[in-house]
């Protein structure tokens, strides 16, 4: 019995090695077990020829190459996470070290120390030496002193929607709280000064303390400011720098009229290449008072008004000049006879004409330098829309407090 089986299986080796000069090579062959158990017949196993193979790794590469490209355009585009989940999925196909490199860059411009160490360092099991070696050990040092330096800060405000200014408010807003998660950011241990602000409501300063082992979590309850009045900072343009009394409130256009307490009250909006405004107000309790800040381009590109300006300008100049060649001829001839008066005629066309042309090709010019312009992919498309007052906010009394990690505050009024 087992004598058949081997011959069968010697003749279809054959026929498979002699087919093969003729055709394409086969995906499968036939092999038996190494052993079959005493008595029992041989079993086939089927197994994948190097050419299956081949084409099996080629379809994968591709597919991890589209993966790989695809990563890149969302690390390109700050789109970090989803830029990490496509190398990971590259890299499970191919085990390609280079994709836990990137991994591990992707986690450093997240901010996640953690995963940038932890990828850093499978990249580094296998790298070659090399200047991307080299780059790869300086990164996971010096995410892994991010680790150890830095540590959490926690915000929640009462009610959510807070500006939040770190140390410097020169700066800026470096976020805002928010009423389905806390803002989150990292600080050096040490001591810290914290804003909050908030339309309608009092601000909060706090110096705090941040430690080393644990984050640092802070929760304010706002109070409702009770002498206020609103101001609405219509602006022309986009981008544009606000500043009241000094401070640094945020880019324009405003979503909604600020809050302020009734007074006195200067009013600053500028941008790079614009016009400054400035304007002194007077804010009256619980009115809005609304503040048009209409500045403009201070490089003024020329339209079709400056060309053809300066084409009128030369044709003007040529009818002046034919003007004064006709009155030099009629000079030489009698005044009674048929050249002089078709001169003369000539004379006056050329005064006429070419003065008008001037007139108009000099009014174009000038217009097209004078006239305020302002960019129209930089245009504020809410300019000049009316504005209501927002919805009045109950007063809620402050206090400042800080959670597990920190020292607590409180205050109340």
């Amino acid at each position: 019995m087992q004598t058949r089986a081997w011959r069968a299986l010697l003749a279809l080796v054959v026929i498979g090695i002699a087919g093969g000069a003729f055709a394409q090579p086969t995906t499968v062959v036939i092999q038996p077990e190494a052993q079959p158990a005493e008595g029992q017949p041989a079993a086939a196993a089927v197994v994948l020829t190097p050419e299956a193979q081949a084409q099996l790794s080629q379809a994968d590469r591709l597919r991890a190459e589209a993966l790989k490209s695809e990563a890149n355009k969302l690390f390109v585009d700050g789109r970090y996470k989803e830029s990490i989940e496509k190398f990971s999925q590259a890299y499970d196909i191919n085990k390609d070290i280079n994709l836990l490199y990137s991994m591990a860059v992707s986690y450093q411009s997240l901010e996640k120390w953690e995963g940038c160490v932890t990828y850093m360092e499978r990249f580094l099991e296998k790298a070659p030496v090399g200047p991307k070696r080299d780059r790869a050990e300086n990164t996971r040092v010096s995410c892994d002193a991010r680790i150890e330096r830095d540590q959490q800060l926690i915000v929640t405000s009462t009610p959510p929607g807070a500006r939040i200014f770190i140390d410097d408010k020169q700066k800026g807003v470096v976020g805002q709280t928010s009423p389905d998660k806390p803002f989150t950011t990292y600080l050096r241990p040490g001591q810290h000064t914290v804003w909050l602000e908030l339309d309608g409501f009092e601000p909060v300063e706090q110096t705090i303390e941040v430690q080393q082992k644990e984050p640092f979590r802070m929760a304010v309850t706002l109070t409702a400011i009770k002498n206020m009045g609103y101001v609405f900072v219509d602006c022309s343009v986009k981008d544009a720098t606000l500043y009241v009394e000094g401070k640094n409130i945020g880019l324009t256009p405003l979503e909604k009229p600020i809050a302020h307490p009734a007074g006195p009250l200067q009013i600053v909006v500028q941008r790079d290449g614009y016009t400054r405004f400035q304007k002194e107000i007077t804010v009256r309790k619980g009115e809005l008072t609304t503040v048009d800040a209409y500045i403009v381009s201070l490089e003024t590109p020329t339209t079709w008004r400056t060309g053809l300006g300066w084409t009128m300008n030369a044709f003007g100049a040529l009818a002046l000049g034919g003007g004064f060649t006709a009155l030099y001829f009629a000079n030489q001839e009698y005044n009674d006879t048929d050249d002089f008066e078709q001169l003369a005629l000539f004379e006056k066309l050329g005064y006429g004409i070419g003065g008008g042309l001037l007139a108009l090709g000099t009014s174009l010019v000038i217009w097209d330098s004078v006239r305020s312009v302002i960019p129209e992919d930089q245009r504020n498309p809410d300019y000049g829309k009316p504005v209501g007052l927002p919805a009045k906010t109950s007063a809620v009394p402050f206090n400042f407090g800080v959670g597990p990690g920190g020292v607590a505050f409180g205050f109340s009024f």
